[in-house]
């Protein structure tokens, strides 16, 4: 029995409980950043404002991700950012800020996630354990990064899929470790022990998809030629102030120690 089998119900009680609706009290006068008080909502959770034109009439104006909490006040921060997540050049295209009274929508779809394994061993073992979450399949991912062309897969490559799947978590594992980031902003949001090992990874992760097209240049158009070292960087280049992956790339042998030059851990607990 591997050991995450003991620590996902704590989490798997966090997906159940769905998306955050809440309201916003107050907006930066730059309308860059929002505050509501409510209860604890981790650094990194995305999600989207909503504004109310009438009782039935709605739309997003803006994309959110909490950027920090004062447990002191209760009150949390939010980052805003425009949104991009319907593609559509024939519908018109509100200038609206976000303002105080807007829904704030955080955690949406965290029910579906996307899980990046290294073999297909790995994948069923960690989908089975992690039963409460609507998997979408790596060859689904696969099969988009083949349209665009980045058999590397890079943070927007990620994010992309996750907008047109509605789905809200990434799963990755490496090494002996599941992390769980939020696939907007990829920032990490767990870390969980399973001790499940691989010989051999399959590149860029497991996939029935034989082969994922790629452009003639640019970023994420070369071939990955190692699992573990892409996948690291991008988490320390999405959570440069995590102390937890500082000290999992510092204690792990495989790691690349200098991974640690890019973080800033200044006033981080």
């Amino acid at each position: 029995m591997i050991k995450v089998f003991y620590i996902l119900p704590l989490f798997l009680g966090f997906l159940h409980a769905g998306a955050l609706h809440l309201s916003l009290e107050s907006v930066s006068a730059e309308n860059e950043t929002g505050t509501i008080k409510t209860a604890r909502v981790e650094p990194g959770v995305s999600g989207f404002v909503v504004r109310h034109f009438t009782p039935k009439h709605s739309a997003i104006i803006a994309n959110a991700v909490a950027e920090q909490y004062d447990d002191a006040a209760g009150i949390l921060t939010v980052a805003f950012s425009e949104y991009s997540g319907l593609q559509q050049n024939s519908l018109p295209r509100g200038e609206w800020q976000p303002h105080a009274g807007d829904e704030l929508i955080l955690a949406f779809a965290y029910t579906r996630g996307v899980l990046i394994a290294p073999t297909r061993a790995t994948y069923f073992k960690l989908t089975e354990q992690l039963g409460s979450v609507d998997w979408m399949h790596p060859d689904t991912l696969a099969t988009y990064l083949s349209y665009r062309g980045h058999p590397t897969p890079l943070k927007e490559d990620l994010a992309g899929f996750c907008t047109v799947a509605t789905t809200g978590l990434l799963f990755l594992y490496l090494d002996d470790t599941l992390f769980t980031l939020d696939c907007q902003s990829l920032s990490l949001l767990q870390m969980t022990e399973a001790g499940l090992s691989y010989d051999k990874p399959q590149l860029p992760f497991y996939t029935r998809v034989e082969e994922i097209d790629a452009n003639w240049f640019g970023s994420g158009s070369g071939r990955l030629d190692a699992y573990e070292p892409h996948y690291l960087e991008l988490l320390v280049e999405n959570n440069p102030h995590s102390q937890k992956l500082y000290d999992f790339i510092q204690s792990h042998p495989s790691a690349d120690k200098q991974l640690l030059d890019e973080f800033d851990l200044k006033g981080q607990p």
